[in-house]
């Protein structure tokens, strides 16, 4: 069904080496249904070429829908499925381009739903592609494997070799991702010897087909001299290059091969070491680049530049490439951008922002350093939302402008990719193309300073736009000291700022060693019994992130604001060698960015006692009941009288949204499922009543219009298993603050509801009197001392320890569980407040 634009103009976007299957849409023939489809959809697919892919996915989304139907009624439904499966799968293609992607996912799977109840195998294989190629983009990457064996037994199966040469491309890019190299350079040399034999056919065919192969052969050239690099084979790599080197001139073909090509030869040398040979290849990569005007090859060369004077002992030269990489990075959100520049954000994008920072710590440049930290915050909440949530405070048609915006800057890149414009559609000239991308850019340039003086918050939710060092230091209260966390491959960057000064400390402490630290003090967390393997992990991340700062913090306050594995630390539990923790000594709260100081302070507000409660609800699954959660619920009650309180089924997700808006706090006593994968759709969990599900999710929460000075989330649940960056936990407190709270509690794992209870009726009472930071301290410090109620602890039994009373069944431990009290950092160290602390 692709044409060869269309397919042209997919493997520009997504790339060589990850996603190396990317052309293989583009079938040599298509069976006559396919065809149909084709013709009555050519206007749908200029408007995808033209970057109005909102249009192309409403399309085939009822196209497919309307297949499906006639599929079901008909006698005879071969065609009709034919027709769902060949729309389903542009569906998911479109969705792709427009960054939804469990969207995406799950058109794919519809594809090949249907694809199965056909009799043409081909439809299988293809609707296995295109569902590898959305699960990569959510980087599911042994799910695509799984998907790539059974594509290969069906085309094998069927001798299908255009689609087998393609699923062998997809099965060395996997190999090479897991190190792999042998068994790539195999894979990848399978793929290219029937990519050449599907040349040899294409040019019996049409000019398209033909184009679309030499564009295969070129890539799994390119690919298999990529294996080979990889794999220590320097001549064998090299070879591969020239041979595509050869073909590329030899077809005339333009547009990316050539710079990529260098910056693949570049990468094998810097691999090398041979950085005189990296330098000139990288340079010849962005000159191409820049003559062409390909924006991503501009970024990607300006980086490996960069890179090869940083590794050469240059790092002030280093600076300004770095920075044009990022200048192009922070052009446009990347919600219409290829998936490796959205879902790869931590092996390229990143990269450029860490290497920068470095650079400029060495050129003794901290507060330029600490600029770039929270550049980097910036870019990845913008690339964690994408285009995926509903902002609540729209005026004036601004999302649906920059919207139109970004689908036209798309489009123009897509064009600007295209080897030669489709047929039917008026051709451009690349100069004429290149002139309006720029006149486009200006004006969404304009467009985010009309956003900026309107509501900048908003603004920083479209573009990167964080506060300088000077800004933060102005936002600062007297007396408060802000750290600021930035975790590396090799070390940790710390900032030590206050209103009128800045340090800087650099702990060589590799991110692996400091992901298994941290695991380690969560795990020992739950061995109520064992609280000296806590103790350990605690001391020692204390000596590793906090003893080096202390001679200089003069605050009374702190302010953390972590990054990465960090955002599961409870920085407030670490044990200092008097055997005090951190939060004996100061009040402690936290923040995503330092930059979201500007938007807690002026959402300030006076303390209103109006509280909605939400407790204990119906989630249908007994599981789940929280006994203590109503009590919660009522507690809260018990000190403000004006509080509305939910129970059970009452404590429904539609309540939630409607009343929420008009209470001064917001508690939720039930549990939140964060999703490391896919952080919009973390969610709190309530009652379903009428056409909500009963997942509040981050995605929703954005579209709230809170004026709540408060936030209180007392069930949070992150897994003790997979610690990611961080981001579903970012994602949900910033939700709440961008709605409109300055201030949300939350907690970093699931626990107790009788602790929990105990503690958050001690939170409230303090609340009446004291700032929200001290309320939530003293009701810690309360259960630290040991002071809980005897009757509120353990019930249900925790990670090993059972009821009070019972015998201790856990082979790790010999302590009678009757003296474990809510002492342990348990019960009380979950418990965080984001945002203001006032």
């Amino acid at each position: 069904m692709r044409t060869a634009h269309f397919c042209h103009f997919l493997s520009v976007k997504l790339g060589v080496v990850l996603l190396p299957l990317v052309f293989v849409g583009c079938a040599v023939s298509e069976p006559r249904f396919e065809i149909d489809l084709v013709n009555s959809t050519l206007p749908t697919r200029k408007a995808l070429l033209k970057g109005e892919i909102k249009e192309a996915l409403a399309f085939y989304e009822a196209e497919a829908r309307q297949a499906e139907k006639k599929a079901a009624a008909s006698w005879f439904p071969e065609q009709d499925w034919v027709v769902a499966t060949v729309a389903y799968r542009e569906a998911s293609v479109a969705a792709r381009q427009s960054g939804q992607l469990q969207k995406a996912i799950t058109h794919a799977e519809k594809a090949l739903v249907a694809a199965e109840k056909t009799t043409n195998p081909t439809h299988q294989v293809r609707a296995v592609i295109e569902l590898i190629g959305a699960n990569n983009a959510v980087r599911n990457f042994d799910r695509a494997r799984e998907l790539t064996d059974k594509g290969l037994e069906i085309a094998q199966k069927s001798h299908l070799n255009w689609w087998l040469g393609s699923l062998y491309s997809q099965l060395g890019g996997d190999l090479s991702r897991r190190g792999e190299y042998t068994e790539a350079v195999e894979a990848f040399s399978q793929a290219l010897y029937l990519a050449e034999a599907s040349l040899r056919v294409a040019r019996k065919r049409s000019s398209n087909e033909l184009l679309t192969t030499r564009t295969g052969v070129v890539m799994r050239l390119t690919s298999l001299g990529n294996a080979y690099g990889r794999a220590g084979q320097l001549d064998q790599a090299l070879e591969q290059y020239e041979r595509a080197f050869s073909s590329i001139r030899e077809w005339a073909l333009k547009y990316p091969y050539e710079p990529r090509l260098y910056e693949a030869i570049g990468e094998l040398y810097l691999e090398q070491n041979n950085f005189a040979q990296a330098f000139e290849s990288f340079t010849k990569a962005l000159s191409i680049a820049e003559s062409q005007q390909i924006p991503t090859e501009i970024s990607s060369a300006s980086r490996n530049i960069a890179d090869v004077l940083w590794r050469t002992g240059k790092p002030d030269e280093a600076i300004p490439h770095y920075q044009r990489a990022i200048q192009q990075i922070e052009s446009i959100r990347s919600v219409l951008e290829a998936e490796k520049f959205r879902q790869s954000y931590f092996e390229g994008q990143l990269h450029a922002y860490v290497r920068i920072t470095n650079a400029l710590l060495l050129s003794g440049k901290p507060e330029e350093a600490f600029n770039y930290s929270e550049r980097a915050r910036s870019r990845v909440f913008l690339d964690v939302l994408g285009s995926r949530v509903q902002l609540a405070r729209v005026k004036g048609g601004v999302l649906e402008e920059e919207r139109a915006l970004q689908e036209r800057i798309a489009g123009l890149k897509a064009r600007l990719a295209s080897e030669s414009e489709e047929e039917g559609i008026e051709g451009i000239d690349r100069g004429g193309l290149a002139r309006e991308l720029r006149e486009t850019e200006k004006a969404y340039t304009a467009f985010l300073e009309k956003v900026r003086k309107q509501d900048r918050e908003q603004a920083s939710l479209i573009a990167v736009e964080p506060l300088t060092l000077g800004e933060v230091q102005q936002l600062l209260d007297p007396g408060t000291t802000l750290i600021e966390y930035f975790v590396t491959e090799r070390g940790i960057f710390i900032w030590v700022v206050e209103k009128e000064k800045l340090q800087f400390q650099r702990v060589a402490l590799p991110k692996e060693d400091l992901g298994n630290s941290v695991k380690t003090l969560r795990e020992s967390i739950f061995s109520l019994g064992e609280k000296n393997k806590f103790n350990e992990a605690s001391a020692l991340l204390y000596k590793q992130l906090i003893e080096p700062l202390l001679p200089q913090i003069t605050g009374k306050e702190l302010i953390i604001v972590p990054h990465d594995v960090l955002h599961y630390l409870p920085f407030h539990a670490l044990l200092s060698p008097d055997g005090r923790y951190l939060i004996e000594k100061y009040p402690v709260y936290y923040l995503s960015s330092a930059s979201l100081l500007q938007f807690v302070k002026e959402k300030r507000k006076a303390g209103g006692e109006k509280v909605l409660a939400f407790g204990n609800p119906d989630l249908g699954d007994p599981e789940k009941n929280l006994e203590y959660a109503e009590l919660e619920a009522e507690e809260v009650k018990n000190v403000y009288p004006q509080s509305t309180v939910y129970v059970k089924k009452e404590a429904s997700e539609e309540k939630s949204k409607s009343f929420s808006p008009t209470y001064d706090i917001l508690h939720f006593a039930t549990h939140a499922q964060l999703n490391e994968d896919d952080p919009l759709s973390s969610a709190v969990l309530l009652a379903k009543e009428d056409k909500e599900d009963g997942r509040l999710e981050v995605r929703e929460i954005f579209g709230l219009d809170l004026k709540a000075n408060l936030v209180v989330l007392s069930g949070c649940d992150t897994g003790l298993g997979k610690l990611s960056t961080g981001d579903e936990l970012v994602g949900l407190t910033r939700a709440f603050i961008y709605a409109g709270t300055p201030s949300v509690v939350a907690s970093l794992w699931s626990v107790d509801d009788s602790s929990t209870a105990h503690l958050m009726a001690s939170f409230y009472r303090n609340l009446k009197t004291m700032s929200k930071v001290e309320a939530l301290r003293q009701a810690q410090l309360e259960l630290i001392r040991g002071e809980g109620r005897s009757d509120m602890l353990a019930r249900r039994g925790v990670g090993g320890i059972g009821k009070l009373g019972e015998t201790v069944k856990s082979e790790s431990t010999s302590q009678n569980p009757t003296s474990i009290s809510t002492s342990h950092p348990y019960f009380w160290a979950p418990f965080i407040l984001v945002g203001d602390g006032k």
